[in-house]
């Protein structure tokens, strides 16, 4: 349920001739290239399998399937098979909030204690502070007890209930600081489910997974028999896997439950920036840098990490690829890692899904790979 904060840097353009899939840029050269590094890339062992799609204004330009779905039964990753997607689940419990505001139910404004009013500084924190990670809310999977008790199955509400009762509820004053927090999140989805009155899983289908035909994408019930189910693993080391760590999809919720497939993620992509998921003003709020409480961009409040920061609306991570405008979010849940891209200009959507999590193990370095080939970047060096 984790995004990387790193930002990737500007670097100087190759002296030697490029490529053909960099001056081409044919469907069948960027096909060609995006085989080569993710060959390369299992052959690492920074997954046992890997889904990549590529959209283009909004229409397929590469979906395609590579390595083990499972390396007990040696099967293969297929472009139907279904994969945990972590924390880009956060921007299917953004919209959903967006659309509820738009329709009058809610305000961005609203202090968390209009739904959680026995929460810790509930009166203090609002729904625009905990999309924008300003809130201050203590991240509740840097805490060890309730990390131990993952795997059981609860209610929103009593896992809500176990958040309160952290000895750290609160990191810093609201407003003050960003720091990344599925506690946010996850209440986020708490908030959904009580305006509409219905499990967080049956709003998101009927809002945005029937009607844009992501027939692969759901909340995640780890209990359900879902056809094509990847098999996710954790990483000690490349290659060193071993299966995932069990855990209730109750437990990551709003913040990270969802499943789906690489396609669909980038067709969600082509329907949020394509406008056909909220109005135009709304899409434009969501992409749009949080500020903290004395009107400075909320990057100014941001750890460092390498002298690098970034900007973040409403569960998108913004930033700039040489040039290119990005907007992303990434994904990590026990097994599985997860990239979704889009370069607006560009009219370019990436979605990446590993099968591995772990140190040196995932779709983070493939997928920059893959973005800059998309976007008709050389390799960088």
């Amino acid at each position: 349920m984790t995004i990387s904060r790193r930002l990737v840097l500007a670097t100087a353009l190759m002296g030697a001739t490029l490529p053909a899939w960099a001056s081409a840029a044919t469907p069948a050269a960027i096909g060609a290239e995006v085989d080569r590094v993710v060959n390369a890339s299992i052959a690492a062992g920074e997954t046992p399998g890997l889904q990549v799609a590529i959209f283009k204004d909004g229409k397929p330009l590469l979906v395609k399937s590579y390595g083990t779905a499972s390396l007990e039964l040696k099967t293969p990753v297929t472009n139907d098979g279904v994969f945990l997607i972590g924390s880009v689940t956060k921007q299917f419990t953004a919209a959903a909030l967006l659309q509820l505001r738009d329709e009058g139910r809610l305000s961005m404004d609203d202090k968390l204690a209009k739904y959680y009013p026995d929460y810790p500084r509930a009166a203090d924190i609002t729904i625009r502070q905990m999309l924008h990670h300003t809130s201050g809310l203590h991240n509740y999977t840097a805490d060890a007890p309730v990390m131990a008790e993952g795997a059981m199955t609860r209610t929103t509400d009593e896992w809500v209930q176990a958040f309160a009762k952290m000895p750290v509820t609160q990191d810093f004053e609201p407003g003050a600081k960003w720091d990344y927090s599925n506690t946010a999140y996850f209440l986020l989805g708490g908030i959904v489910e009580k305006v509409e009155g219905k499990p967080l899983a049956t709003v998101l289908k009927a809002r945005f997974f029937d009607p844009l035909g992501m027939t692969r994408t759901a909340l995640d019930d780890e209990g359900e028999i879902v056809p094509g189910r990847v098999a996710g693993y954790d990483a000690s080391a490349p290659g060193k896997f071993r299966n995932a760590r069990l855990i209730s999809l109750t437990f990551p919720g709003g913040a990270g439950a969802m499943r789906s497939t690489a396609s669909d993620l980038a067709r969600w992509n082509a329907a949020l920036f394509g406008g056909k998921v909220l109005k135009p003003a709304s899409l434009a709020e969501m992409t749009t840098p949080g500020k903290l409480s004395n009107g400075q961009l909320s990057s100014t409040g941001m750890p460092k990490v390498d002298g690098l920061r970034g900007e973040y609306g409403y569960a998108l991570a913004l930033s700039d690829v040489q040039g290119h405008q990005k907007i992303a979010h990434g994904g990590g849940i026990p097994g599985f890692n997860s990239s979704l891209s889009e370069f607006p200009k560009d009219h370019i959507t990436v979605a990446v899904i590993a099968n591995a999590i772990g140190k040196d193990a995932g779709a983070g370095k493939v997928a920059a790979k893959i973005e800059r080939i998309a976007i008709g970047l050389p390799p960088e060096k």
